[in-house]
């Protein structure tokens, strides 16, 4: 507190004459029981609440209640206090909270309002506010135009250096979307330069929320960064400072992202218990159907049906009453009730989902009904009709660069494999199974997520094991067990010890899959949510591709990247024939040889039933393995195999080339591979 008895929050207010300062200090302190911050800020509310019921309000009063409302995180208050004002100081905070509660509607009517009233006359200070609400909006629409917009806003406080110096409440909470917009794409250091500054900012204001906030967005660039340990600190602290705050919003926020922090080392439980306790605080509707989603996602994912439903019931109620479109609460309902075999009801709400999506064009919504999709057909026994979806998901997602849509799909389409095995004894079924595991291992290394690969390496070796790869299984426990100790996760450690043991038995025991170990683990990493955007991954440089016909081993067709790296096509083809035959002899149907690694290089392998198209690269990554893929079905498609005693002519692949540019020669590769 100022020595006035005033929070230095609101020093800028201190010389408006219109605000009754004494009366409001005088009735702060009558709330004995509350602290300080929290007594000067109920009252300035509820001055401002009752100068709204007036015919002629005075607007500065109104807007130390709004900004009295913002630095509590009462943000649907503060929408109420500001509804019916023209003044440019009361909009620009109006703004603030509509973009909180992600009113787009509201901030576009706010922008117009502003634009009515404020034009190249106004003082600089309104000029500044209708540029942070120009902003606002264009982050809020996720719109291109927020380049535009930062621009203009960046002129502006070149041109008023004062409004730097002593910046507007609107200038530093811009400052701070800015910050999170550049953390989000990438630009971690220009997003930590934001911080710095609006830390700068914040301190020399005596500006408490602002200093939280701060905290918020360093944990959030750490958590880009993959310092986790760094961004947990960040975001305790932020906890301690809203507490401070009497800020139950920024509580609740905090609380999400140590949550989602667990969620991201697939620590569950932990995960659970803080956003149980968000939630709690949760007072915003549109935030707290969210907040609903992710509880009801979770409690599925541990198995705990029943709390689940509670969460999405109350979930669906609330977006039916206010109709914020949010689409995870129907699909994850589907998904309970699909599990919990109630499949008439689950497909209602598939179909709700589904009505939902159409013509939406966000690709996120079209993955989460898909993900329903699925979970649906599954519960019917329509597996491969699942496993079409699933693949559709997988090509969504990786088109989108949706990571955590990415990992559902290749975790689900290794499920549904294993699930058609079970009936029908396919080896070829357990080999998918294996191959979307490895997906899986290669895309948690590209990453850098180690609890990710370890719990991955967990359900490969269970495959592994029940297809007879004994040797295979012990070794993706070896190295799963090398993650756990150096994360020191006791729970990872203790599954590795348990599967060492059962791969330890005579080989004369039956391998059946623990299926209750097995799916508490799938469960485990479906509970993943990554906590920054799928990271590019460098294109490897790539030499040699090979298509090999399977029957005979004869090469179909060779095409060198680096003419300078030409190579006897036969005498690889040969060595590929001979490994792989090999390989499918000695490890059966589970253990077709992926790739190989041998000075510097990488052999990769696709395998199909007419051929084997092979790639030599510099390293193997989860892009480059999807593209092969591609390539692989696409040329099968084009071309069919040649009839036993034929032969092979070169001509018959005419057109080849075209397929060759279109997978691997696009723009992003044509740096590595000129």
């Amino acid at each position: 507190m100022s020595r006035s008895g005033i929070p230095l929050e609101f020093a800028h207010l201190i010389n408006e004459k219109s605000i009754p300062w004494d009366s409001i200090i005088k009735a702060s302190k009558k709330r004995a029981k509350k602290t300080p911050f929290e007594a000067f800020t109920d009252t300035a509310i509820s001055f401002a609440s009752k100068e709204t019921m007036k015919d002629d309000p005075k607007p500065m009063i109104i807007a130390l209640g709004v900004e009295a409302c913002l630095d509590r995180g009462r943000m649907e208050e503060a929408v109420f206090l500001s509804a019916d004002s023209m003044d440019p100081n009361v909009l620009g905070l109006r703004a603030m909270a509509l973009f909180a509660i992600s009113d787009i509607e509201g901030l576009r009517e706010t922008l117009s309002t502003m634009e009515s009233e404020v034009n190249e006359k106004s003082p600089p200070s309104d000029q500044v506010r209708l540029s942070t609400i120009k902003v606002l909006l264009a982050a809020a629409e996720r719109d291109t135009s927020v380049i535009m917009c930062v621009m203009e806003f960046d002129n502006l406080l070149e041109m008023h250096p004062e409004q730097v110096e002593e910046p507007l409440t609107e200038t530093m909470f811009t400052l701070y979307v800015v910050g999170s917009l550049l953390r989000e794409v990438g630009e971690a250091k220009r997003a930590e330069r934001i911080a710095d500054t609006l830390g700068e900012m914040a301190k020399s204001k005596g500006h408490r929320m602002y200093l939280a906030i701060v905290e918020n967005l360093r944990g959030n660039i750490n958590l880009f960064t993959g310092d986790y340990t760094i961004a947990e600190k960040h975001y305790q602290n932020y906890l301690k400072m809203s507490e401070e705050l009497s800020n139950k919003l920024g509580m609740a926020m905090a609380l999400n992202n140590l949550g989602t922090l667990k969620l991201s080392s697939l620590m569950l439980e932990e995960a659970l218990e803080h956003l149980e306790k968000a939630n709690a605080l949760m007072d915003m509707d549109a935030a707290k159907i969210s907040s609903l989603a992710n509880l009801g996602q979770l409690c599925t994912t541990l198995g705990q049906f029943d709390q689940a439903e509670d969460y999405l019931k109350e979930a669906i109620k609330l977006e039916r009453r206010i109709s914020r479109g949010v689409v995870e609460v129907f699909a994850w309902y589907t998904i309970l009730l699909s599990k919990i075999d109630r499949q008439s009801e689950a497909a209602e709400y598939l179909e709700r989902t589904r009505k939902m999506v159409e013509g939406s064009e966000k690709p996120i919504q079209r993955g989460v009904y898909l993900v329903a999709r699925a979970a649906h057909e599954s519960s019917l026994n329509k597996h491969e009709k699942a496993a079409s979806t699933l693949e559709e998901l997988l090509k969504l997602a990786k088109d989108n660069n949706l990571f955590e849509m990415l990992i559902e799909a290749e975790l689900e389409l290794a499920r549904t494999h294993l699930t058609i095995y079970r009936t029908s004894h396919n080896s070829e079924e357990l080999s998918k199974a294996a191959y979307h595991l490895d997906d899986l291992i290669q895309i948690a290394k590209d990453q850098g997520l180690l609890h990710l690969t370890a719990e991955a390496l967990l359900l490969r070796s269970d495959i592994l094991l029940i297809g007879g790869q004994e040797s295979e299984a012990r070794s993706d426990l070896d190295r799963a067990n090398g993650i756990a100790t150096s994360v020191e996760d006791p729970r990872l450690l203790d599954e590795v010890k348990h599967r060492k043991a059962r791969a330890a038995e005579p080989a004369n025991v039956p391998r059946v899959l623990n299926e209750v170990a097995f799916e508490k683990s799938m469960g485990r990493v479906s509970g993943f949510k990554p906590v920054r955007n799928l990271q590019e991954i460098p294109m490897p440089s790539i030499h040699m591709l090979l298509v090999l016909d399977r029957r005979s081993g004869l090469t179909e067709y060779v095409h060198y990247f680096d003419q300078n790296l030409e190579m006897d096509s036969t005498m690889v083809s040969g060595f590929i024939s001979a490994i792989s035959s090999f390989t499918g002899e000695f490890m059966g149907g589970t253990g077709l040889l992926r790739s190989i690694n041998h000075e510097g290089s990488t052999i990769m392998l696709e395998h199909t039933k007419p051929r084997i198209v092979a790639m030599i690269v510099e390293n193997e990554t989860f892009d480059i393995r999807y593209l092969l893929h591609g390539f692989a079905e696409k040329f099968n498609e084009v071309f069919p195999t040649a009839k036993e005693g034929d032969g092979i002519a070169p001509d018959d692949y005419k057109g080849a080339e075209k397929i060759v540019k279109d997978f691997f020669l696009d723009e992003r590769l044509a740096s590595n591979n000129p």
